[in-house]
């Protein structure tokens, strides 16, 4: 409510989405758009993250900085809207499937990232959404595009998404499992744990970036993994330095300190007193950040989502309902882009690229079927007269 009074009339008309059978824009009340939660997390988010929120974003509105203190209360912000949004829309759609998980489980867990633009001349009222109308947003609430009078906002969290830029260990393909598809591990990659300077698939010129990196330690499964993840580089990076003393210690995330750009390179932040300011895009409007939202979704989330599969002893293998989710993420998104009038052509080659593996995972498929089916008939009896 803090949001739509400081766009205008809270209960002005506005377009919720589009339909997704018809393409029709859905209209209503903006006020109206809320949805169910329980008592307790709903006086909580108001009075904490909610109350900081407005804080963090009236500042910006302003054109003043941001103690990095004030950034983590956006990026928390950000994870509770996007995944709010996804359980909302969830809801709105009557989806037949039941969340198998709430806002609290799902803040700060995750890589996240978030480019900033402040307009300082924009002297427009409104609010604007985007992002939501794909499979990926609908799988994993990867990102989402956000517009508050004079700030833009892109918003994107994903499994090791930033930590290939930020120094950490990062994961270089993540494999689904066989025994439940809808969990994941990673096959990790070795970092030299410099902060890059080029973080292009998160650039869009003269925005403000903050970002973070966040694990589970309790992936830290053996001596060289741990030593990945908890060393002298390391260390000095994490906001909270975790107590490891028993086996149950390791059943928490650790965050490192925020990660921004503000001060014109990538660096660690660790004082959260120090102000940031936050720049205009030099692009500004919104057709460039939703083409470098869907820009982002291909080139870096869509590549980290499973292709193939492990079995408990170890093998992996690709499958076809892995490669079909996967085409038809890609598919989705390149329509998206031809949809704002924007094909990006270099990203077709991905499809092409997959569109193979679906091939040869179809021929591999059929061939074990065949061959499978042959054994089988062979010891058969043969049949009587």
């Amino acid at each position: 409510m803090w949001m739509l009074r400081a766009t205008g009339d809270p209960n002005r008309v506005i377009k919720i989405e589009s339909d997704p059978i018809t393409g029709a824009d859905v209209v209503r009340p903006a006020s109206t758009f809320h949805f169910p939660a329980c008592k307790p997390c709903n006086e909580r988010y108001g009075k904490t993250l909610e109350a900081r929120a407005k804080n963090a974003i009236e500042s910006l509105m302003a054109g003043k900085s941001l103690a990095v203190s004030h950034c983590y209360w956006l990026l928390d912000w950000l994870d509770k809207v996007r995944v709010g949004l996804w359980l909302g829309y969830n809801m709105l759609h009557k989806e037949e499937f039941a969340p198998k998980f709430r806002i609290d489980q799902r803040i700060g867990i995750k890589d996240r990232v978030a480019i900033v633009s402040v307009d300082p001349d924009d002297r427009t009222k409104g609010f604007g959404l985007g992002g939501m109308d794909n499979q990926i947003f609908r799988t994993s609430q990867a990102g989402m595009y956000l517009k508050i009078n004079n700030v833009r906002i892109l918003s994107v969290s994903f499994d090791g998404i930033v930590s290939r830029y930020a120094g950490m260990p990062f994961p270089k393909e993540l494999l689904a499992l066989s025994e439940n598809p809808e969990a994941s591990m990673a096959l990790m990659e070795k970092t030299d744990y410099r902060v890059k300077q080029d973080w292009k698939a998160f650039d869009v010129p003269g925005a403000t970036v903050i970002a973070q990196s966040s694990f589970w330690l309790a992936n830290c499964t053996d001596d060289e993994t741990f030593a990945m993840y908890i060393n002298g580089t390391t260390i000095p990076r994490f906001r909270r330095i975790p107590r490891i003393r028993k086996r149950a210690d390791l059943e928490q995330f650790v965050r490192t300190h925020l990660i921004s750009n503000a001060a014109g390179n990538f660096r660690y932040h660790p004082n959260s007193r120090q102000k940031l300011r936050f720049g205009r895009a030099k692009d500004n409007t919104d057709w460039h950040f939703m083409r470098s939202l869907y820009t982002l979704f291909i080139q870096d989330v869509l590549p980290l989502n499973p292709k193939r599969m492990v079995d408990p002893d170890g093998t992996r293998r690709g499958t076809m309902q892995l490669a079909m989710l996967w085409l038809e993420k890609a598919v989705q998104l390149m329509l998206r882009f031809r949809q704002l009038g924007a094909p990006d052509e270099g990203s077709f080659g991905l499809m092409v690229d997959e569109l193979q593996h679906v091939y040869r995972d179809w021929e591999e498929l059929r061939a074990n079927t065949l061959g499978q089916w042959a054994r089988d008939a062979s010891a058969c009896p043969p049949l009587k007269e």
